[in-house]
């Protein structure tokens, strides 16, 4: 019995097309900004795209846009130390402490306006006293008023409104909406209350569509221990019966009182307690310094009251902030206070209505508490938002600090819906494809903008191209070093020699990068079914989910020899390698190919071939692929060989090719790209299955005898477009020796 050992050593070097270093896409999102002006939006859609509302997907943030942010001259004002002084707190009672504010980059408002959102579109409102409607931070606004506010203005109502909504002009502080238009619901704090006007308030802000409105107010020592719920809310109909009619499309904000020693929570900030039809609806705030970096809140210190009864709806901002006062058009002071805080809350909810315009008043509510940084407080209570997401909370912090970078980012597992009812989820490849396709499909899927949800109903525009995925490739390298190896190789290695020489079957010869036909393309391998009838030849294509069958014929030419080959094959799962895991049972395809080798002598020693392959596969996708084309394939090589270089019985081949790689054919793809009312909307897009580069390989193979029982075969390949990936390059190769005994 004949035996061998072998000794192999392969090598793979890969590099990649650097010219593209740099551009804006991070996640298959645009994210460069233009040289000047404001940032922009992080995943606008082209002009010509039908649907362009669902605009935000945030995969990650672009830091440079980001640092633009921090650098706007209101955003830097909020960035100050002062000596704080609070009545009866533990910390800051008596002569006080100095502290290091930075409100805006604790709540992640950079992170939120590098994306180009401002609040553009909505409107916020307040229940306050007066503002100054002519201070820089409201020009340029369309400003709502309900009642009669005095033209000059109050400070409380002038700061509370250059916080919720100020445009940051001439530097003197930034408001979470910057771009929102404003409702002042007027209410006077040296009068007694009326529950009608302050009613007739919350209808007039439901009326203009106002998403929040903003309450930094209470009443004096009224709180849940202290008061008769059912006698108050009785006693105020008509302003219960307002804030229904507002809470039926918009969220209200109420700031907790600033006392730090409180043991019930104001009155006002928990109605909720005895009206539970507007808790769904309802956030209260709490005032808190934060510790904080990049990655999160580390710990924190209560200035106010701590959330007390209404944890379950509160969360935590950063009320020590630069504000706008009424004494002029463009003065400013420090404000203190959980009334500062809670507009931050009230601001950023305008800013998820504006990314999110699909979801409702308390969806965005939601958002915002279930994303709330509480990582740095033990957690008592857990509240579920929905199946799958919950949030823990304590009756000191509630849900934690306002986080809109999160509140922006994908809550629990984003899916991509499907056409057929089914989804996949996002990160997970919906269609594959070979190499056959190279980056073909991606190119092609990432010209569409697809919608994309979240577990809290979030809907997001994200680059067609997270749907396509790539099979693994064999090593090139690898598997001509195994043909070599599955042979006998010193036998392999006299028949080329003496078919070059004109010894044998010239057009049969393949030197060690064998060509991959469009059988083995498809997982078949192919079996000789009959020894050789004369030039006539067949075999069968077998493998996991390929079958078919080819005929050959071979041609004796004056110059040399001729090979004609027709196969045809049936492949259950793929087309071309291109599939949809999932539906892979409802895809079918035939491929009907030809191929052509061609041989010719040149020297006594020095022979030509030429091979090619042309195919068409037609098939029924599934899923995502429909109405599938004819798609067309080719495949095209020519090789050098010499026997006898260096050494009676080398062979040296050298040789250029085009592996496979479909020339023409698309698929109609259903893609999601809208959601209305809870439903999606599809549009169909023929997406093209061309790769949009070929691969191209230049190489050599050498095989010599280095004993009278062993033989060394050596290669070497370099390959531009690697996989038909533009831009790809790569060089692989091999050494292998073979011993016979």
């Amino acid at each position: 019995m004949k035996r061998s050992l072998s000794l192999v050593l392969l090598f793979s070097l890969a590099a990649c097309n650097l010219d593209d270093a740099g551009s804006g896409t991070a996640g298959g999102v645009v994210t460069a900004p233009p040289d000047d002006g404001p940032p922009a939006i992080i995943g606008t859609t082209s002009g010509d795209n039908p649907f362009p509302w669902n605009r935000y997907f945030v995969t990650e943030f672009d830091p440079a846009d980001v640092q633009r942010i921090r650098s706007l001259s209101g955003f830097v004002a909020n960035s100050f130390g002062f000596n704080l002084r609070v009545t009866a707190h533990p910390v800051f009672r008596g002569g006080g402490r100095i502290v290091r504010s930075h409100p805006l980059v604790a709540a992640r408002l950079d992170y939120a306006l590098s994306t180009g959102l401002t609040g553009a579109g909505q409107t916020v409102s307040m229940i306050d006293d007066g503002i100054r409607l002519s201070h820089d931070q409201f020009s340029g606004k369309t400003i709502h008023t309900s009642g009669g506010a005095p033209a000059s203005g109050d400070f409380h109502g002038t700061a509370v409104a250059s916080v919720l909504a100020g445009n940051g002009t001439n530097g003197g502080t930034l408001g979470f909406a910057p771009g929102a238009d404003l409702h002042q619901g007027y209410l006077n704090y040296a009068t007694s209350v009326s529950w009608s006007t302050l009613g007739n308030h919350m209808r007039d802000a439901a009326q203009i569509g106002a998403i929040v409105s903003n309450n930094s107010w209470g009443l004096a020592d009224k709180t849940v221990q202290n008061s008769d719920m059912g006698s108050f809310l009785w006693a105020t109909r008509p302003y219960v019966s307002g804030l229904r009619t507002f809470a039926k499309d918009g969220v209200i904000v109420f700031a907790l009182q600033n006392d730090y020693n409180a043991t019930s929570a104001s009155l006002m900030a928990a109605l909720p307690l005895g009206a539970p039809d507007l808790e769904a609806n309802w956030i209260s705030v709490i005032n808190v310094i934060p510790e904080f970096d990049d990655t999160g809140i580390r710990d924190a210190i209560r200035v106010s009251t701590a959330c007390l009864e209404t944890a379950r709806f509160c969360m935590a901002a950063n009320g020590q902030i630069k504000v706008a006062a009424q004494s002029s058009d463009s003065s400013y002071q420090i404000g203190v206070g959980a009334s500062f805080a809670a507009p931050q809350v009230a601001g950023s909810i305008a800013l998820l209505a504006e990314a999110f315009p699909e979801l409702s008043a308390a969806q965005l509510r939601d958002r915002l508490l279930a994303t709330a940084d509480n990582g740095f407080f033990t957690h008592d209570f857990v509240h579920e938002f929905a199946p799958g997401i919950t949030h823990g909370y304590n009756a000191e912090f509630g849900h934690g600090f306002l986080d809109l970078r999160s509140a922006l980012l994908p809550i629990g597992q984003a899916i991509v819906p499907m056409a057929d009812g089914g989804f996949v989820d996002l990160g997970t490849a919906a269609i594959t494809a070979g190499a056959a396709v190279g980056d073909g499909l991606s190119q092609a899927l990432a010209a569409v903008d697809i919608l994309t949800t979240d577990q809290l109903y979030g809907s997001f525009s994200v680059s067609g191209a997270v749907l396509a995925g790539t099979d693994r490739r064999e090593d090139p390298a690898a598997a001509a070093l195994m043909a070599v190896l599955r042979t006998d190789m010193g036998g392999n290695r006299h028949a080329m020699n003496a078919a070059i020489r004109g010894g044998g079957d010239l057009a049969g010869y393949r030197n060690a990068w064998r060509d991959q036909s469009g059988a083995e393309l498809l997982g078949g391998e192919i079996v000789p079914l009959t020894a050789p009838q004369g030039d006539l030849g067949a075999a069968l294509v077998t493998g996991n989910a390929t079958t078919g069958l080819s005929l050959h014929r071979r041609f004796d030419l004056a110059w040399g020899q001729a090979q004609v080959g027709l196969t045809t094959m049936r492949t259950d799962g793929t087309i071309l390698g291109i599939g949809q895991p999932g539906n892979a049972d409802d895809i079918s395809s035939v491929t009907n190919a030809l191929h052509i080798d061609v041989a010719a002598g040149l020297s006594p020693v020095t022979a030509l071939r030429m091979t090619a392959e042309i195919g068409i596969a037609t098939g029924d996708g599934a899923g995502l692929l429909s109405n599938l084309g004819a798609l067309s394939y080719d495949r095209v090589g020519l090789a050098v060989a010499q026997a006898d270089v260096r050494k009676a019985g080398d062979v040296l081949s050298i040789f250029v090719r085009q592996p496979i790689g479909i020339t023409r054919g698309s698929a109609r793809m259903d893609l999601p790209v809208q959601l209305t009312n809870g439903q999606v909307r599809f549009a169909s897009h023929d997406i093209s299955l061309a790769p949009v580069a070929r691969q191209l390989d230049l190489g050599l193979a050498y095989q010599v005898p280095v004993s009278r029982a062993g033989n060394l075969s050596v290669g070497l390949m370099h390959s531009r477009n690697d996989g038909n990936i533009t831009g790809q390059s790569a060089i692989s190769g091999f050494v292998g020796m073979q011993f016979s005994f």
